[in-house]
């Protein structure tokens, strides 16, 4: 009888722990954030859903999310209804480190998964194109508000070469990864930056499935349905 009982709760063991959900953890390390409260939240596509918070002690918060799809979409929020100052990541199901200065989300560097790894490299690549731009700005303003538009004309047709420059090279990161879906949400993130001939040759290249391959597939159906309409009224 004893051995029997032994057995029943060595199997409710079992099975308590086969229902435990898996977790992962995102621990932030900010310089000048004691006190402060930040949202984790998950994509869910059209909407946002709050899953866990955490306040700052010791300049260190920490957040925990279930396991869910690796694609899936995770925000850091300073304030969980606010839409600016929002900072996203792919975890991969990974405990994630981020690190910065809370009063400067630019300075955010976050790591512990191949997707992160992948982001990283490629935001490094661009920073040098992002820079470019982001120094002419501040100078084109001031010369409209001079009411010098050569000036200003010549320093936003700068700008404007800049971007191009930084969407032929994310175009280029993106065709040299086909089969990772990090390049599909780069490209879903981007895609009204690039015509639709263009998304639709380099969707066509992708050899895996994504959810953000599904996304400009649907876009570029909604461009089509568009279209079809206003060849009708005309």
């Amino acid at each position: 009888m004893k051995k029997l009982l032994l057995a029943i709760v060595a199997a409710l063991l079992i099975l308590s722990g086969c229902n435990k959900t898996k977790q992962f953890t995102v621990t932030l390390n900010l310089d000048n954030a004691d006190g402060q409260t930040v949202y984790l939240t998950k994509d869910l596509g059209m909407v946002e859903m709050c899953i866990d918070s955490a306040v700052f002690a010791d300049n260190t918060a920490v957040l925990k999310a279930d396991f869910d799809d690796p694609q899936t979409l995770y925000i850091i929020k300073y304030d969980k209804y606010d839409q600016c100052g929002v900072f996203t990541f792919l975890p991969e199901n990974r405990d994630i480190t981020i690190t910065g200065d809370f009063n400067d989300i630019i300075t955010w560097y976050a790591e512990g998964s191949q997707a992160l790894e992948m982001l990283n490299a490629f935001n490094e690549e661009m920073q040098p194109y992002a820079d470019a731009v982001m120094a002419i700005v501040p100078d084109m303003e001031a010369a409209y508000a001079e009411n010098d538009t050569v000036r200003g004309h010549e320093l936003y047709w700068k700008a404007i070469a800049c971007m191009d420059e930084y969407n032929y090279r994310r175009l280029n990161f993106i065709r040299n990864h086909p089969d990772c879906y990090v390049a599909h949400y780069l490209l879903d993130e981007a895609k009204i930056n690039y015509d639709s001939e263009i998304l639709k040759e380099v969707v066509g290249s992708f050899t895996v499935e994504s959810i953000y391959k599904k996304n400009i597939e649907n876009y570029l159906k909604e461009i089509e349905e568009y279209d079809m309409q206003m060849q009708t009224v005309e």
